[in-house]
């Protein structure tokens, strides 16, 4: 039987359907289909940061209902992990959550023994999380087609800001073992990838369960001999001035960092329950530069918090032009039911979010064409991923995407290329490879 994993949200969620995948394919029994149109089972590994995302999973199961009516759909990930009754009327068959992943390949065989008998029986696998669960040590076979391949090295969240559901789709923070960074990192630069993201769903909090650091992480994944080492998004106030000096020894390390703001403004940051002031956040992010050389910051705004005033969106506005992010990734603030924000005063119309995103990610492409401008000049060392007509795209150590004429094979090597230009769109840099 053929299977089709589709995934919605974040690197983790990417990192777990890869696991998905391996548990089917080491059956024996399952292999991979092209289309979820050509999979007798189809798993939808959902997403619910937003209301948008429960939405589009949705949307995507009735689709795959109306255009393969005889597959198995499989809903799993964080919708089911907090809404597993909502989630019954989405048309999916299994409905699994977070705790549930290992299970997987006997829920969707279970399923078919059903329906082979004419009755088939919708599935329900959600547990909630515990306090003592233990990190779910699931690898990926590997990232054939990539370049560089995520690790997941943490999950969960102890942080509770007042928007997120997160902590309740995922629970308390569980860690890799530090023995276990390091194999799973040899594997996968064993099997050629020369970069590896380690990811998680808070990886500043990585190590507070088992005594040691995302230093000791990083650490790890350069001894199994990773040439480039990227980290996911990191909470400015979970890595202290110390870390960010002892990450900066670590020449593996690359210099790009996405660390969420979400507001610029103090009173909406308070409301948030973040940790940090915006003198403090702009402290971090200075301290980062100082100690990595052309270092790279992203980040992620909400706009639209409830009672954030106009006064409070133009805080965020100038705030983030006197940072100079290289990307911005805003989104308009989404109600989640449970969280203590959906129940707060003065929600912002939608009109006004959406009129608030769209200042915003106006001024977020200045600010990007503004970083890519400052990188002319400059060699960079860029790991290639791909060639298409004779051009060569990659991304530099600080995650810059960049373009090159080329006659050779280049894919999965990292080579000197010297920045002569920025594309007419801004989205990317252009250079000539050094030889």
């Amino acid at each position: 039987m053929k299977f089709f994993i589709y995934t919605f949200g974040c690197k983790t969620n990417t990192y777990e359907s890869e696991a998905m995948s391996r548990l089917l394919l080491e059956t024996g029994k399952y292999e991979a289909a092209l289309t979820y149109k050509g999979a007798d089972a189809v798993i939808v590994n959902s997403c619910m940061v937003t209301e948008e995302s429960e939405k589009k999973a949705r949307k995507l199961i009735r689709r795959i209902r109306r255009e393969n009516p005889s597959s198995c759909i499989l809903l799993c990930g964080c919708m089911p992990q907090v809404k597993e009754k909502e989630c019954l009327d989405t048309g999916a068959d299994i409905i699994c959550g977070n705790t549930k992943r290992a299970d997987i390949p006997s829920l969707i065989d279970s399923f078919f023994e059903s329906k082979e008998k004419g009755a088939p029986e919708k599935i329900l696998a959600v547990a909630p999380h515990g306090k003592k669960e233990q990190f779910e040590m699931l690898a990926p076979s590997g990232y054939k087609s990539l370049t560089r391949a995520n690790l997941k090295i943490e999950d969960g969240c102890d942080c509770y800001c007042s928007y997120c559901v997160i902590p309740f789709a995922r629970g308390h923070v569980r860690s890799m073992p530090i023995e276990e960074v390091f194999r799973v990192a040899k594997d996968l630069v064993g099997s050629g990838h020369r970069e590896i993201v380690l990811t998680g769903i808070n990886i500043g909090m990585y190590g507070r369960d088992i005594g040691v650091s995302i230093y000791d992480a990083v650490k790890a994944a350069a001894s199994a001999g990773a040439e480039r080492i990227r980290l996911g998004s990191v909470e400015i106030d979970l890595i202290n001035d110390e870390t960010i000096m002892k990450l900066s020894q670590i020449k593996e390390l690359c210099p790009h960092f996405h660390t969420s703001l979400q507001s610029g403004s103090d009173t909406v940051l308070k409301a948030m329950h973040r940790r940090y002031d915006a003198k403090e956040y702009l402290r971090k992010i200075n301290l980062l530069r100082e100690n990595f050389e052309n270092a790279s910051i992203t980040t992620d705004v909400i706009v639209g918090f409830p009672g954030e005033t106009e006064e409070d969106f133009l805080d965020t506005v100038s705030f983030v032009k006197k940072t100079g992010f290289f990307r911005i990734h805003v989104f308009p603030y989404s109600r989640r039911p449970g969280t203590v924000a959906a129940d707060f005063p003065n929600q912002v119309p939608q009109e006004e979010k959406k009129r608030r995103v769209h200042v915003l990610e106006e001024v977020a492409a200045g600010l990007k064409k503004d970083f890519l401008s400052s990188q002319i000049g400059k060699t960079a060392n860029v790991l290639f991923e791909r060639i298409e007509s004779g051009t060569a795209r990659g991304h530099a150590e600080n995650y810059v995407e960049v373009r090159a004429k080329t006659k050779e094979n280049v894919k999965n090597q990292i080579l000197k290329v010297k920045i002569k230009g920025v594309s007419d769109d801004g989205e990317y840099v252009i250079g000539d490879i050094v030889t």
